[in-house]
C-alpha cells in the first residue's frame, strides 16, 4: 500500500511513541563528582555532544565516538556518564548522560538529575537526535553538535553552515508552529513520518525534512514544492 508520496507503507519506527515505553531515570549524588581527568581527546568531545543534546543511546556511543565497552565503563566509575534505563516492550535500552564530574567541567549550570523530569517524548527526540548525528558522520566526518533552545533538540554545524535540528514526536504542534513564525532559521525536521510532519508544512517551506527510517540508510532529503516533499540530494546549497 502507497501514500499520498507514492512510498510504501513501512515498518514501525524503532523510535515510535506507539511503542510501550517507560523512562527510568537513575538519581545520583553530587558528591561524587571525583577529580578524573579527561583520558582522550574523543571523551571531550563525546561528552560536549552529550551534555549539549542531554543522553545517547549505547550503541550511538559506538557508532558517532567510537567508545568501546571498557572505555564506557571508566567513564561510568569515573562518574563521567551516568547509565539509565529505558523501557520498550519487554526490551531494556541503555541510555546515558553527562555525570557529576562531566557536568562538573563542560555543563557547570546543568542542574543534576534534571533528567529525572524529562518525558518519554523528551528521551525519544534526543535519540533520535543522535541517530541523525550517527548517518550525517557517515557522510560527512567535519561537524559539530551544539544545543539550541526549544522547541529544536539542537544543531549541528558544518564549516560555516549551521542547521537547527527538529525532531517530531508527540508535541504540541500550536507552540512548534508559532516559534518557526518568528524565527528564519535552517531548520532539519525529522518525523516518524512525513505524515507527521505535514501538518507544519506551510511554517517549513526551506526546511530539509527526513523520516525515521531514512537514518537507517544512505539517506538523501526531502524539500518542499508545490505543498508536496520531494527526495533532494544535497544538505548544502
Amino acid at each position: 500500500m502507497e501514500d499520498h508520496y507514492g512510498d510504501r507503507a513501512m515498518s514501525r519506527s524503532p523510535f515510535s511513541l506507539s511503542h510501550e515505553w517507560e523512562w527510568q531515570p537513575v538519581q545520583v549524588d553530587k558528591d561524587k563528582s571525583g577529580y578524573a581527568p579527561l583520558r582522550l581527546p574523543m571523551e571531550e568531545v563525546g561528552l560536549q555532544a552529550i551534555g549539549a543534546i542531554g543522553c545517547i543511546g549505547s550503541v550511538q556511543l559506538g557508532r558517532l565516538f567510537a567508545w568501546k565497552r571498557p572505555h564506557i565503563r571508566r567513564m561510568l566509575a569515573e562518574h563521567k556518564l551516568v547509565q539509565h534505563q529505558l523501557r520498550k516492550n519487554r526490551t531494556t535500552i541503555p541510555v546515558f548522560t553527562l555525570g557529576p564530574r562531566a557536568i562538573q567541567l563542560f555543563n557547570p549550570h546543568q542542574q543534576l538529575n534534571s533528567w529525572c523530569n524529562w518525558s518519554v517524548s523528551d528521551v525519544l527526540s534526543k535519540l533520535v537526535f543522535f541517530q541523525f548525528s550517527c548517518a550525517l558522520h557517515e557522510k560527512q566526518k567535519g561537524f559539530q553538535i551544539h544545543p539550541a533552545a526549544a522547541p529544536f533538540t539542537g544543531k549541528v554545524q558544518m564549516g560555516e553552515h549551521m542547521r537547527y535540528v527538529l525532531i517530531l514526536r508527540g508535541q504540541e504542534t500550536s507552540a512548534i508552529e508559532r516559534e518557526l513564525r518568528r524565527s528564519q532559521l535552517p531548520v532539519i525536521v525529522i518525523g516518524e513520518s512525513l505524515q507527521e510532519i505535514d501538518p507544519l508544512n506551510h511554517v517549513l517551506t526551506t526546511a530539509h525534512a527526513l523520516q525515521d527510517h531514512d537514518l537507517r540508510q544512505d539517506y538523501t532529503f526531502y524539500r518542499q514544492k508545490d505543498g508536496i516533499w520531494q527526495r533532494k540530494v544535497t544538505l548544502v546549497e
